[in-house]
Parts: structure tokens; sequence; C-alpha cells
């Protein structure tokens, strides 16, 4: 790995945000500590390895694509023959609160996949083992998406997946109404409109309410992105920009057309989706892996489309790290796990269930997935020029600046009201408790 493109995560000098965050970062950390009544523990035995592995993953229980990674992982035994690995299954919705807890009382599993956002915060509070000697060890074998794992001049983590965003749509339903697929927001609107009164389903969906907030920032970082908005310029936040307005106008204009269901969680839409009952979402590859993979659903490889995302700009990514509790109980055997997940073999192993998202190394998937599933190769394609959802020079505080962002805009969704007033209400708010 180039260790030039590091230094966008490295801390700089003086007083900078970035040192600012920091002690921010010191303060929330003696706050965890605090939480279980002792100073986090040292490693422990860093001889030790082999016995009993824990592995966090919410996509375990995915549906199509959780048994693909387990299968792939599973039989993992460790450099000597004398590792068991033990899967944690926790849901997507409860995972970030129930590691944060688990890991802040010197507790939770020894190795973890982590969202951007989360391993920020954890990384920073001491809680995820530096891995720099692996990134040493594996040099160039590892692509520029790890600098998602190096964080205040260190390696925390490593690239276990980056799902990269793209239109989805049914084709069966575009050739059955004769429909173009959309490349701009006006084209992809009246082709949602036309869906939905020509065979009275949804022509869209996608999250849209606050109860879904770590899935909705990132679906709704396509639409800002999409219109060239952002929340910050890398050192103020710039949430009441015009662009951002202009994204936030489109999106409530598109849930309330009535293209698209109000109530829905993911979950229920995307099984709409599967069952042909949904036209068109904006999706992850992730999620088109698993809709792929369940052999229930009526999308299958063959009659899923794929396209840009319609909008002028590229869009989202959801950055997932693998990463190592320190405080673990077996730190030098998730370590060990780490270096194989990344090696050749883990990487072949885990391409299965991953699909067309970007992974650690520029291995690519299997020929006969890609013939299989012509969809993948715009995500592939995507992941070159997609962005995190982390606010950049407001990592850590990522996750405070799109809840009060996304709230103001459920607000406006539920009851109305003008989007640029709003909009700057919130940036006051935030830049009066952000300083």
């Amino acid at each position: 790995m180039n260790t030039a493109s590091k230094t966008r995560w490295a801390p700089t000098e003086g007083g900078s945000r970035r040192a600012r965050l920091a002690g921010v970062a010191a303060v929330a950390a003696a706050g965890i500590f605090a939480l279980a009544g002792c100073a986090p523990s040292s490693s422990g035995d860093a001889e030790a390895s082999g016995g009993e592995l824990t592995f966090s993953n919410w996509q375990f229980l995915e549906d199509g694509k959780g048994p693909i990674i387990w299968d792939a992982v599973k039989d993992y035994d460790g450099p000597d023959g004398d590792t068991s690995l033990t899967k944690i299954e926790i849901p997507f919705a409860n995972y970030a609160d129930k590691l944060s807890t688990e890991l802040g009382a010197g507790g939770g599993p020894d190795v973890m996949v982590l969202q951007d956002s989360q391993f920020v915060t954890l990384a920073e509070a001491g809680l995820l083992e530096p891995l720099d000697d692996i990134a040493d060890e594996l040099g160039d074998s590892l692509n520029e998406t790890n600098t998602s794992g190096y964080f205040l001049d260190a390696q925390y983590g490593f690239n276990w997946e980056r799902p990269t965003y793209s239109m989805v749509y049914n084709k069966d339903i575009f050739t059955e109404l004769g429909l173009e697929v959309p490349e701009t927001y006006a084209e992809f609107t009246s082709a949602a409109e036309t869906i939905t009164s020509a065979l009275g389903i949804s022509g869209f969906a996608g999250r849209h309410q606050t109860a879904e907030i770590d899935g909705w920032t990132l679906e709704m970082a396509n639409w800002l992105y999409g219109f060239g908005g952002e929340l910050s310029d890398g050192d103020e936040l710039t949430i009441a920009s015009d662009e951002n307005v202009e994204a936030v106008e489109a999106f409530l204009e598109t849930f309330g057309s009535g293209v698209a269901p109000i109530g829905d969680d993911a979950s229920t839409f995307r099984a709409k989706f599967g069952q042909g009952q949904v036209g068109i979402m904006f999706e992850n590859s992730g999620v088109a892996t698993t809709l792929t993979s369940n052999p229930e659903n009526l999308i299958n490889g063959s009659n899923l489309g794929s396209a840009p995302l319609p909008f002028e700009n590229p869009g989202a990514n959801s950055q997932l790290v693998l990463a190592v509790n320190a405080n673990g109980d077996n730190v030098e055997g998730a370590k060990d796990f780490v270096r194989w997940v990344l090696g050749e073999e883990g990487q072949t192993a885990i391409r299965a269930g991953l699909g067309a998202s970007a992974m650690a190394t520029d291995i690519q998937p299997d020929p006969a997935f890609l013939e299989a599933n012509p969809w993948a190769p715009q995500f592939l394609e995507a992941a070159k020029t997609s962005r995190s959802t982390l606010v950049e020079g407001f990592e850590t505080e990522s996750k405070v600046v799109w809840r009060e962002f996304l709230t103001a805009v459920e607000g406006l969704r539920t009851n109305g009201g003008d989007v640029k007033p709003a909009l700057e209400k919130v940036q006051s708010m935030l830049e009066s408790e952000l300083g």
C-alpha cells in the first residue's frame, strides 16, 4: 500500500481542528471507560494465539449473503491449526450501540466489522488495536481502499468491504413499460411516476426515517453528493449551502409525489423490490448481491438492472472496516485472522459473498459471477469515484452532524416548511455546539 496516501488521515500541526478533535475524543474515551469502572486494559499476552476467536458481523444475518460469508470463513483454524472461529450475530439496527457498550466495558468480540463512523470513534477512544505491523507486512498487496482504516497516524483497520451505490431497477418492468434507463433526476422522477401510475406499485423506494438513521445517512449522502453538496468544506460546516438545499428539495419532492412508500423500512421495501413490487432503488452493491443471491426472489442476476445514479455527481459508499478489539481475549489470534482475510486465500474465500463490492485487494469477482450478474461491473466502476459519508474535518462528530441534519429533513417531510431556513437553523445550532 502506498503510505503517501495515508496523509489525508494524519493529524496536522498546531491548533488545528484535528488536534482539537483528539482532545474531544480523549474526553469521550474517559466517559466510556468511566462507565466500565476502569481504564482500558493492555492487550494481554502478545504471544498468545490459537484457541477460540469471536468474529462479529451483522452481515451474518443477511439473507443469501450471510451464509455465503460465514461458509467462507468458518473453517479458518489459524496458522497452527489450533483456532476455532465463532460468529457473533447482531442485527444491524442494534449493532453499533451494542458493540460500543461492550467494548466500552472492556468486553466485546475479538475481531469485528465496523462502519467507518463507528470505527473512527472507537479508534480515538483507544479501543481498537493498532495494526501497523500488518500493513507493513502486506505492503503493496493492499489497495487504496485501506486508507479508510488509517486514522490519527496509525492503521487501526482494513477494508472489509466497500459497497458503492448505483441505481438498481427491475428490467422486466422497464421492458414491459418501454422505459429508458434514467440518466438525469428529471428522467428518474418521470420513470418512477410512470411505473406507479401504470402498474399501481411503488416506482421508487428508499429510507426516509430517523428510526433507520445509519442506513438513511448512507442513502441521503447520494442525494447531497449527487447535487454537488456536502456537509463541510473540511474546516467549516456547509449544511445550509445552496447545493444541499436543492438536494433536500428534490428528496422531499420525490417522497411527497406518491411514488415511494412512506413508512416502509429498508427490509420491507427491499423485499418488495425482490418480489417485483418496486421499480427503482438507489442501493449498494452488498444489497444487490443479497437480492440476487436469494432464490425466493423474482429478481435475479439477469433481470436486475444497474446504472449510475441519476445525478450530475458521483454518490456515496458504505465503508466497512475490519478491526481488532484492543481488549479482546485473543488479540494475537485476531491479528492472525486479519492477516488471513487480507491474503490471497482469505480474499478469494470472502469475495464470493461480497459480490461486486470493492475489497482490500484488487481481487476481481469470479468470471462466472460476472457472467451471471451483468449488473455487477457498474458497482465496481462506481467505487472509483464514490465518497465516504464521514464529514471531512468532523470525522468523529459525523454521527452528530448527520443526526441533526436528517432530523431536520424528516421534520420537513412530515410537517412541511422552507428548506433553507431549516438547514440554517441546524447549521447555527451545530456551530454553537461543536465550536
